[in-house]
């Protein structure tokens, strides 16, 4: 019966660790973004191009630093127009490197690292908020939650728990953000361009500040904190103050995962979900009865042994 017990308490927590080896991909899907028109910009006017089919592809993958202890994750996001090819369709990118404790999912040493243009060094921000992962065995409760485009940690709140996919009952979280602005605290996030460009009179040049929005929900499978599905309504727009009138939507677009991205997140919840359980439950059930089984038999054997002793 030992190792019964010793199957929760020692086996447990290497199953409930974020693997070392980590490759995943997921792209998201907006049929009716609006971005900014660039081909306007170029001509000296600010201009939002409404109706644009866009995908968002995210890649992470494990690097160093990684040990037994933690894990670094370097995320890639791509935002991409679907309606052009090469290098014209891309709208935005962003590539982030974060360590994270294999088993409570927590940032940990180094620093968050967050690059928004190639060739340029990558800014540090520490954080304290979740990102990627949620903690095995999610509760019904706000947690704090990265954003990495606000560079804030920010609640995530407990909605409901009304979604079930293939059999997996999923925490669904909300996150509001804003609208903020981004140029306060980070000084690229603001275009100058003469006054006229913005509709304005005159060719003085007028800056306007970079203003973020989002609303974020999160389908979490609890057990092994695996986010099943992420959808976005986020809206980025140049502006003097929030409501300015004259205000230029850069992007606004309202994401879901596809179909294979869907069906790839709820089959890796699902395997990770069945090991925990079998860790955690079966398997101490099946050994406990084994065990139970073999005590019965060793039992038997010594009466009989016995019996045979008394014959003699």
């Amino acid at each position: 019966m030992a190792v019964a017990i010793l199957l929760p308490t020692y086996v447990m927590p290497r199953l409930t660790r974020i693997p070392i080896s980590v490759r995943a991909e997921a792209v998201s899907l907006a049929d009716n973004a609006s971005v900014l028109d660039t081909k306007a910009v170029l001509a000296g006017w600010m201009r939002t191009e409404t109706g644009v089919p866009v995908k968002v592809q995210t890649l992470v993958k494990s690097a160093s630093p990684s040990d037994r202890d933690r894990v670094t994750l370097v995320e890639s996001t791509r935002v991409l127009r679907t309606d052009r090819q090469g290098s014209t369709a891309l709208v935005t990118a962003r590539a982030e490197a974060m360590t994270v404790s294999r088993t409570s999912s927590e940032p940990v040493d180094p620093p968050a690292q967050i690059a928004l243009d190639y060739g340029k060094p990558a800014d540090t921000v520490p954080h304290k908020g979740f990102e990627l992962h949620f903690p095995f065995g999610t509760q019904r409760h706000s947690y704090l939650y990265f954003d990495t485009t606000a560079r804030r940690d920010i609640p995530l709140d407990y909605i409901d728990d009304d979604r079930v996919e293939s059999g997996l009952r999923l925490y669904h979280f909300r996150q509001r953000i804003g609208p903020l602005n981004l140029h306060a605290d980070q000084p690229d996030m603001a275009a100058t361009m003469p006054a006229s460009a913005w509709g304005l009179p005159g060719d003085a040049p007028t800056t306007f500040d970079l203003y973020y929005s989002n609303t974020r929900d999160i389908w979490v499978e609890p057990d092994s904190g695996v986010i099943v599905e992420q959808r976005e309504h986020l809206r980025r727009f140049l502006a003097r103050q929030v409501d300015d009138p004259l205000a230029v939507t850069s992007l606004e677009l309202s994401t879901h995962f596809d179909d294979q991205s869907l069906a790839d997140s709820i089959n890796t919840a699902k395997q990770a979900r069945t090991l925990i359980r079998w860790g955690h439950l079966y398997g101490p059930v099946l050994l406990a009865v084994v065990g139970a089984l073999a005590v019965l038999a060793g039992s038997g054997l010594l009466l009989r042994r016995a019996k045979v002793g008394r014959d003699h």
